[in-house]
């Protein structure tokens, strides 16, 4: 079906509880026939990382809403507060961060992502955990890690897998194992 001008048609007249509604999602493909662009789109929608669609509605009378969805399912809560960081002398005699935390002020703004003023949209709240591990930290909970897995026999070998990850990883850190 190859058509210069492509037409949507509004939904029929429905006597539904709620109004019948026509919804069109247009996206822009390249692939090598047609079953494999509507496959790449398919499979573009249902991404994890799949940017918020532009939207056009259609109601029963032909009236057109186009809505463009990343001013409603996403937004940003602005929180104005402090960043309070300890250091402390290290054993080269330089001062190095060792902790550091967030204190919430009372100004919170939320906005959609163009940065203009919503509404407090209902959500969960989010702590603002600011951790900061020093390498040797992860290298220490890395190793733990391996150690608890890596015990020999019938265990190590169903870990094995993940054992080779965390040695890898270990070592890329600058971890030397105890022989």
């Amino acid at each position: 079906m190859s058509n210069k001008d492509y037409r949507i048609s509004p939904p029929p007249k429905d006597s539904g509880e709620e109004p019948l509604f026509r919804v069109v999602y247009a996206i822009d493909v390249n692939a090598s026939d047609e079953q494999k662009a509507a496959e790449q789109a398919w499979q573009m929608m249902r991404a994890k990382d799949a940017f918020e669609p532009v939207m056009v509605i259609l109601d029963s009378d032909g009236k057109q809403t186009k809505l463009d969805l990343s001013e409603y399912l996403e937004f940003n809560k602005v929180t104005t507060g402090f960043i309070v960081q300890k250091y402390r002398k290290n054993s080269t005699g330089k001062f190095a961060c060792v902790h550091q935390e967030f204190i919430a002020g009372d100004d919170v703004q939320f906005e959609n992502v163009k940065g203009e003023s919503i509404e407090v949209p209902e959500h969960d709240y989010q702590p603002f955990n600011m951790t900061m591990l020093s390498k040797d930290e992860i290298i220490d909970r890395l190793g733990d890690a391996l150690t608890s897995i890596d015990v020999g026999g019938e265990q190590s070998r169903q870990f094995a897998p993940e054992i080779k990850i965390l040695d890898e990883l270990l070592r890329d850190l600058g971890w030397l194992p105890k022989d």
